[in-house]
């Protein structure tokens, strides 16, 4: 005879707890995090240990400072000692000027940048003469030409004369008495004259005061003077003068 299958009574059925299986299922979620985060921690510090090995471990190198700015420019003492004579028809130095001072480029020069104007009591202008005709301007000249020319003003104070700047910039439309591929065009040239001191004497404080280029002109159509240039930019590139120049 078949017995009677025995089934619990639903006094006997197991009770679902669901807050143990909630226990449950948060520790594995912490055990897992826990194995995540200490795999994050070993793979950064091993990259952190070749980058360090890559860059020798030691700390960052500091940025650099910015250098300080040069000093100002001494405006009255000279640059190069004084030539022992400046005889009329002689220039320093030797040779021609396109090596001491560089050739004329009008396809780069901008007089709105370029040009300076120059005003100092202590020196006379040509062009603010009534015998000026030719509207010129002479207090225009190049950037570059302020400090030499600022140098010779007080150098030839000290020694009691006046200066007398004769020609400065001239437009190269407006051009009519310089060569075509002269440093006026640029006003990076000026003819100078004095009072109270020979053109000699002017000549030797010029070359000293720091201009790139000086000439005691004597021509054939106008007077005496000297004619001083200089260089576009102090670091300026020159032409390669002749072997029969470099004396």
């Amino acid at each position: 005879m078949r017995s009677p299958d025995k089934r619990p009574l639903p006094s006997e059925d197991p009770v679902f707890d669901e807050s143990d299986n909630l226990g449950r299922t948060l520790t594995r979620a912490a055990v897992v995090a826990a194995v995540v985060c200490l795999g994050g921690a070993l793979f950064f510090g091993l990259g952190d240990g070749c980058r360090k090995k890559k860059t020798g471990g030691g700390p960052a190198p500091a940025a650099e400072t910015a250098k300080p700015p040069a000093p100002p420019p001494d405006l009255h003492n000279p640059v190069r000692p004084a030539p022992a004579a400046f005889p009329p028809d002689s220039n320093l130095p030797r040779g021609k000027e396109i090596y001491a001072s560089g050739p004329i480029d009008l396809a780069t020069f901008n007089p709105t940048n370029d040009l300076v104007r120059f005003e100092d009591s202590r020196v006379w202008f040509e062009s603010d003469t009534k015998r000026a005709a030719d509207k010129e301007d002479d207090h225009l000249i190049h950037k570059n030409m302020e400090v030499p020319l600022k140098r010779l003003v007080n150098l030839l104070e000290k020694k009691g004369g006046k200066l007398k700047v004769q020609d400065a910039y001239r437009p190269a439309d407006k051009n009519k008495i310089h060569m075509t591929a002269s440093l006026h065009c640029e006003g990076r040239a000026v003819d100078l004259t004095c009072e109270k001191l020979s053109l000699s004497d002017l000549a030797k404080l010029a070359w000293q005061s720091g201009f790139d280029f000086v000439l005691y002109e004597k021509p054939r159509k106008s007077g005496l003077h000297l004619h001083c240039s200089v260089k576009r930019r102090p670091d300026a590139s020159l032409p390669p003068r002749p072997p029969a120049d470099k004396k």
